[in-house]
């Protein structure tokens, strides 16, 4: 496979039918949208999707939300069949060496084997967990809220800090 930063891309449009089969099989669905609210989110200037792909087929995708101070990576998954092969990470550097803002995510509170290996990966590269935690407000109506806490990248950023991030993250991600 090439080199990632050389290969992630903007997502063409029409490939958003197998993107949402991938965040489908990848995600809870109380963590994404319904098909149309998802497919809506193209259209807003500050919502881009890098994906990975290689003979037509996506491999591994970021959804951000961008403003002039950070990026916020909404969704990042990895396709089942490429997993556990390092992509994630590669992808993951890839992706952190994009821009030089501020890169915020969200994770469920590390409390069983899934949720701490996840945080676990994110260390791995370069991400800090915070102690700044909250519900994420529905996104997907019908689903439960979710608890969740901030990682950042590459410093730790302060609870002030990360309460501007998550006024910002209520006036546009969870307004959408």
């Amino acid at each position: 496979m090439k080199e990632c930063v050389t290969m992630l891309e903007r997502l063409d449009k029409d490939e958003f039918e197998q993107l949402y089969a991938l965040m489908d099989e990848s995600f809870p669905p109380a963590e994404i949208r319904n098909f149309k609210g998802q497919e809506m989110l193209l259209d807003k200037p500050d919502y881009n999707v890098y994906v990975l792909r290689e003979n037509g087929e996506i491999l591994a995708f970021f959804a951000e939300w961008v403003n002039e101070k950070y990026r916020f990576v909404e969704h990042l998954a990895v396709n089942e069949k490429y997993r556990s092969q390092g992509l994630g990470s590669k992808t993951l550097q890839a992706y952190n060496a994009m821009d030089s803002k501020p890169v915020i995510l969200e994770v469920e509170p590390p409390e069983d084997e899934v949720q701490v290996r996840r945080v676990k990966f994110y260390e791995r590269n370069g991400f800090h967990l915070s102690s700044y935690s909250y519900i994420q407000p529905v996104i997907n109506e019908g689903h439960e809220q979710m608890p969740l806490v901030l990682m950042t990248y590459p410093e730790p950023l302060g609870n002030d800090t990360l309460g501007e991030v998550k006024d910002w993250l209520d006036q546009t991600v969870y307004k959408s």
